[in-house]
C-alpha cells in the first residue's frame, strides 16, 4: 500500500508543519506533497531547508507565489499526487493534523476489511472537531446533509434533537465506523481513481466549504464515507479556542472577519445549490439571523453591527453565486 499525504501550510507554520511530516513518516507514508501557499519568508526558508534534508523520496514542496486558500492548494495538492505513478492511496491532513496510534496499520486493515476503497472513503476521528465527532462515535450519530438548511442550521432538526433524545445506531462490526455524508478534508483517505469520477475541490470556493462540497459530491455519486474511530487525529493548533475553553464565534473580537466572511459565503452558496423547499430554507435563514440578532445583548455595540453587517454581506453574495478571492 504506497500512500502519499497531501497537506497545505501558509503564514508562519512551518513549526506545526514539521511535526505533521516527521509523523506521518515515522508512520509509514510513503511521500509527503506539501503545497506551500506563499507562506511567510522565514517558514518558507525552514521548509526549502528541511525539503533538502528529507530528500526528493520522500517529499515535495509546491511553492506557491500566492496565498490560492484552501481549495486552490488542496487541489494543486491532490492533481500532484495523482499524476505520481507510484501513489496509490491519498491521506489529506491539515498543516497541523497529528497522526496517533499506528494509523497506517489500522488502515491497511481497514482496506483488507472493507475490500477496496474505490467506492468508500475513510475520515479519521479529530477531537477538536466541535461535538461531531463524539456524537457519531459514542451515540451512533449519522451526520448526514440537513435537507434546506441554512449554513448547516435547520430549525426543526434543532428542536427535535431538544425535545428527543438520539437513537443509537449499530455500528459496524470489527471497526468502529460509521457512515456520514459530508466532512471535512483533514484525516480523509481514500484510493486515487476516486479523483477520477470526483473530480477535484473547488477554487471558487476560495476558503471554507470547499471540503463540504467535494465530500458531497462523493455521497450524491453513490460513494460511502466512514468516520472510524480508531483511526486518530490531535490538532495542534488551538487558535479556534479562547482562554476559557469555549469556541471563537463569529461576534468575538479574536474572531476574524476575514475568515467569517468565507465561511458565511461559502455554506450559503452550498446550501442554497440543494433546496428542496424554498420556504424552509429561507425560514431557516430567517431564524439563523435571528438567533445572531440577539448577540447584540452581550456584544460590544460598534463591534456587533460591524459583524452583523458583514454577515449579510456574505449570505448576498452567496445568494448571487459571487464566489472567488473577494474579501
Amino acid at each position: 500500500m504506497t500512500t502519499f499525504v497531501v497537506t497545505v501550510t501558509y503564514g508562519n507554520r512551518f513549526n506545526l508543519l514539521k511535526q505533521v511530516i516527521d509523523i506521518a513518516l515515522a508512520e509509514g507514508v510513503s511521500k509527503v506533497i506539501v503545497v506551500d501557499n506563499n507562506s511567510m519568508s522565514q517558514s518558507r526558508k525552514q521548509l526549502q531547508a528541511y525539503e533538502h534534508e528529507l530528500g526528493s523520496d520522500k517529499i515535495k514542496v509546491l511553492y506557491l507565489d500566492d496565498n490560492y486558500g484552501s481549495a486552490g492548494g488542496f487541489k494543486r495538492g491532490l492533481a500532484e499526487a495523482y499524476a505520481d505513478t507510484e501513489c496509490e492511496y491519498i491521506l489529506v491532513l491539515d498543516d497541523d493534523n497529528l497522526m496517533l496510534g499506528n494509523s497506517m496499520a489500522k488502515l491497511e486493515n481497514l482496506i483488507k476489511y472493507l475490500e477496496n476503497l474505490t467506492n468508500n472513503f475513510i475520515l479519521s476521528f479529530n477531537r477538536h472537531l466541535r461535538e461531531d465527532n463524539f456524537k457519531i462515535v459514542n451515540e451512533g450519530w449519522i451526520k448526514g446533509y440537513l435537507d434546506n438548511n441554512f449554513c448547516g442550521f435547520n430549525f426543526l432538526h434543532s428542536l427535535k434533537n431538544k425535545l428527543f433524545k438520539t437513537k443509537k445506531n449499530k455500528l459496524i462490526n470489527l471497526f468502529p465506523l460509521q457512515p456520514i455524508e459530508v466532512t471535512a478534508m483533514g484525516g480523509s483517505f481514500f484510493h486515487k481513481s476516486i479523483l477520477e469520477k470526483n473530480g477535484y475541490p473547488n477554487e471558487d470556493f476560495y476558503l471554507y466549504a470547499d471540503d463540504s462540497d467535494f465530500s458531497y459530491r462523493f455521497t450524491k455519486s453513490g460513494g460511502h464515507i466512514f468516520l472510524c474511530s480508531e483511526l486518530k487525529l490531535e490538532d495542534l493548533d488551538s487558535t479556534t479556542i479562547s482562554n476559557e475553553g469555549k469556541e471563537i464565534g463569529f461576534f468575538d473580537e479574536e474572531f476574524s472577519e476575514f475568515k467569517m466572511y468565507y465561511q458565511i459565503r461559502n455554506h450559503t452558496y452550498f446550501s442554497k445549490n440543494f433546496i428542496e423547499n424554498k420556504v424552509c430554507f429561507y425560514g431557516n435563514m430567517s431564524v439563523y439571523l435571528l438567533f445572531n440578532l440577539k448577540k447584540i445583548f452581550k456584544t460590544p455595540k460598534k463591534l456587533f453591527f460591524r459583524r452583523y453587517k458583514l454577515l449579510l454581506r456574505a449570505i448576498s453574495d452567496g445568494l448571487v453565486n459571487h464566489l472567488g478571492r473577494t474579501f
